[in-house]
């Protein structure tokens, strides 16, 4: 099997098993950070970036982050419907969203758990999307997951 090939199983399975426990529990295990994190754990699984503790630490600074960037500046406004130009929820929408990455970005360059797409849960966060404390459980419970089944694939021999 190719190398790509191997690359697009192994993040779809990795994927597949975040899908499969927001199918049961109903609850967003999947988000769109979770790609980017798939795809640097299916093709660099021996980058910095792709390590578990990174992966788990650099999402978990997003979530904080994000959450104290919605909870303080733009608490219950949600970006997905578009908003007043200069009006106060589109400058406090983009405020949470400013302040929540440059706060992730610290916090992973300070921790040494540097994880881009943590970038774009932060912003999942922030903006409204998944908002909540449980939220944020959620996500973090997501990351582990596919960090379990990415260890299960490696130990199996199916890493790409």
């Amino acid at each position: 099997m190719s190398s790509a090939v191997r690359a697009g199983v192994h993040a779809g399975t990795l994927l597949a098993a975040t899908g499969v426990a927001a199918l049961l529990t109903g609850r967003p295990f999947l988000f769109p950070s979770l790609g980017p994190s798939a795809y640097l754990l299916a093709t660099a699984p021996k980058a910095p970036a792709s390590q578990p503790r990174t992966v788990l630490a650099g999402h978990a600074v997003g979530v904080v982050a994000g959450l104290l960037a919605s909870g303080l500046i733009a608490p219950g406004l949600v970006v997905i419907e578009p908003t007043p130009a200069f009006s106060s929820a589109t400058f406090r929408l983009a405020a949470s969203a400013v302040v929540s990455v440059a706060l992730t970005t610290g916090g992973m360059v300070l921790t040494g758990r540097e994880h881009a797409p943590a970038c774009a849960t932060t912003l999942i966060v922030a903006l409204g999307l998944l908002p909540s404390p449980t939220d944020g459980a959620i996500i973090l419970a997501a990351v582990a997951l596919l960090l379990a089944v990415d260890a299960l694939l490696g130990r199996s021999g199916l890493r790409a």
